[in-house]
C-alpha cells in the first residue's frame, strides 16, 4: 500500500515538472515572436510603410507647420536687427543734416565775404566785412509831435469810501398818532453824523431829544376798582409829561449827483428810551389838612413814574442844500414805529399809594406803539 501511494507521488511529480517545463517554452516562443525581426547580421530590419492619401496630407501640413515656426523665429530676428539699425541710421542721418547745414552756412559765409572783398567800392550788405565810408551829412532835427494825452474824467467827489464826513444838527416838529392819542412835541432836537460809501449812498448815526406834555382825562369821576380812592382828576386831569431819548444808524440814497441839490431816501434802525411821569406829584393842598401836601379831598397824589425801552424801524426822505463847499441845510421827513412792544419796563411803585400808575403803564404802551411823524430842519457842516 505505501508503495502504490509513493508511486503514484512520483509520477505526479513527473508530470507537473513536464507541464512547466512545456509552458516555459511556449513562452519563450512567444516572446521571439513579439521581439522585432533580426536579419542574420543582427540588425532590425524596417517595418513595411503603411500609408495613404490622408496620412501623406497631414504628414506634409506638420512639416510645413514646423518649417514656417522656424521661418518666423528667423523673420523676428531680423525685423529685431532692422529696427536697431534704423534707429542708428536716424541718428547718423540727422548728425549729417546738422553738419551739413553748417557747412554751408560757413561756406556761404565764405563767399559772401570773398564777394565783398573783391567788390569796387562798398557795397550794400557788406558792413561786416567791409567798413562803409563817411558821409557828409546835414543833420536836420525835427521837432517831436506833440501827443496829447486823453483827457480822463476827474473823479467825483465822494466817490471813495469816508471822502466826506458831515454834521447836521437839527431841530423840528413831531406827532404821535395812536389809537386814543395824538400828541405833539413841544421840543425836539438833535444831531447826526454821516459820512459817504460812495458818491450815492452814505451811513451814520444820530441822536435826538423829545420832550411833550399831555393831560389825563381818564381817571376824572370815575371809581377805582382795585384801590382805596379815585383815580386823581384834580380840576380836570394831571399833566403828564414825555421824554424820549433815540439812538438810531441809517442809511441814505441820494437819488441826483448834483453837488448843490441832493433829494435822498433812506431807512435805519433805532433804539427809543422813554420816561412817563405827573408833573403835579405833591402839589399843595389848601383845602384840605393844611401841611399835607399829599392829600385833596381824599385823593391821592403818588410818585407815580414809567420807564420803557424799544426798538423802531423809520423811513426817511428829504434833501440836501449846499451854499458852499462846507455849509448847507438839510430838510428831512421822517416817520417810524416800534418793532413789536416794550422790551423792558420799570416803576417799582406800589400801587395802593400811586393809583394813577395804571394809567401811565397804558399810556407807555399806547405810544411805544404809534405811529411817529416828523419833520426836521437844520445845518449841514461838511469837515
Amino acid at each position: 500500500m505505501k508503495t502504490t501511494k509513493k508511486k503514484l507521488a512520483l509520477a505526479l511529480v513527473v508530470t507537473m515538472t513536464s507541464f512547466s517545463a512545456a509552458m516555459a517554452n511556449q513562452g519563450g516562443d512567444q516572446a521571439y515572436l513579439n521581439n522585432d525581426p533580426i536579419d542574420i547580421n543582427g540588425y532590425v530590419q524596417e517595418q513595411p510603410s503603411v500609408s495613404d492619401q490622408e496620412l501623406e496630407t497631414v504628414k506634409n501640413e506638420l512639416k510645413k507647420q514646423e518649417n514656417a515656426i522656424i521661418i518666423n523665429k528667423e523673420k523676428k530676428k531680423k525685423y529685431n536687427q532692422l529696427s536697431r539699425s534704423t534707429e542708428k541710421l536716424a541718428d547718423v542721418t540727422e548728425d549729417m543734416i546738422e553738419e551739413r547745414k553748417e557747412s554751408q552756412e560757413t561756406i556761404d559765409r565764405y563767399n559772401k565775404k570773398i564777394d565783398c572783398l573783391m567788390a569796387e567800392g562798398f557795397k550794400e550788405g557788406c558792413e561786416e566785412f567791409v567798413k562803409a565810408p563817411k558821409k557828409d551829412e546835414v543833420v536836420v532835427q525835427q521837432a517831436a509831435p506833440v501827443v496829447e494825452a486823453p483827457l480822463e474824467k476827474p473823479a467825483q467827489k465822494g466817490d471813495n469810501f469816508g471822502e466826506m464826513i458831515k454834521v447836521l444838527p437839527y431841530t423840528g416838529f413831531t406827532t404821535m398818532i395812536s389809537d386814543n392819542e395824538t400828541l405833539e412835541a413841544g421840543l425836539l432836537g438833535g444831531v447826526k453824523v454821516e459820512t459817504n460809501i460812495n458818491s450815492r449812498f452814505s451811513i451814520g448815526i444820530g441822536f435826538n431829544y423829545t420832550t411833550m406834555s399831555t393831560e389825563d382825562f381818564g381817571g376824572n369821576n370815575y371809581l377805582d376798582p382795585g384801590y382805596v380812592d379815585y383815580y386823581q382828576s384834580y380840576y380836570g386831569g394831571r399833566d403828564i409829561e414825555y421824554s424820549n431819548m433815540n439812538f438810531d444808524i441809517y442809511s441814505k440814497f441820494f437819488i441826483s449827483k448834483n453837488e448843490r441839490f441832493r433829494p435822498y431816501i433812506g431807512a435805519g434802525l433805532g433804539y427809543n428810551r422813554n420816561t412817563l411821569k405827573y408833573s403835579n406829584n405833591g402839589s399843595p393842598n389848601p383845602y384840605y389838612n393844611p401841611g399835607s401836601s399829599s392829600q385833596f379831598y381824599g385823593y391821592n397824589f403818588g410818585n407815580e413814574e414809567v420807564s420803557s425801552s424799544s426798538v423802531n424801524v423809520e423811513l426817511m426822505a428829504g434833501s440836501e442844500m449846499k451854499f458852499t463847499d462846507t455849509i448847507g441845510a438839510n430838510v428831512e421827513f421822517n416817520y417810524m414805529r416800534a418793532l413789536g412792544g416794550n422790551l423792558s419796563s420799570k416803576n417799582g411803585i406800589n400801587r395802593l399809594y400811586a393809583p394813577d400808575q395804571q394809567r401811565l403803564e397804558d399810556l407807555s404802551d399806547e405810544l411805544t406803539e404809534a405811529n411817529v411823524l416828523s419833520i426836521f430842519a437844520g445845518l449841514l457842516i461838511e469837515l
